[in-house]
């Protein structure tokens, strides 16, 4: 991730407070790495963002809405 700059400049806005929602086509267009993937929920988690990719089934917060509801 840290060779991608436009990445960094979404990551830093998500800091900022700017974003709350980063949207992807797939997971793989965000990263192919599960290491790189697991620190990103990390920060996510830190700054209330939320990942979701559009062709895949994933969402990251899914959990938390599920766990919440008792689901």
């Amino acid at each position: 991730m840290a060779n991608r700059p436009a990445f960094q400049q979404m990551l830093e806005d998500m800091k900022a407070g700017k974003i709350n929602y980063i949207v992807a086509y797939k997971l793989d267009r965000v990263t192919r790495s599960v290491r790189d993937l697991k620190v990103l929920i990390s920060e996510l988690e830190k700054h209330n963002c939320y990942l979701i990719c559009d062709r895949d089934e994933f969402t990251s917060f899914y959990d938390k809405v599920f766990k919440s509801a008792n689901l």
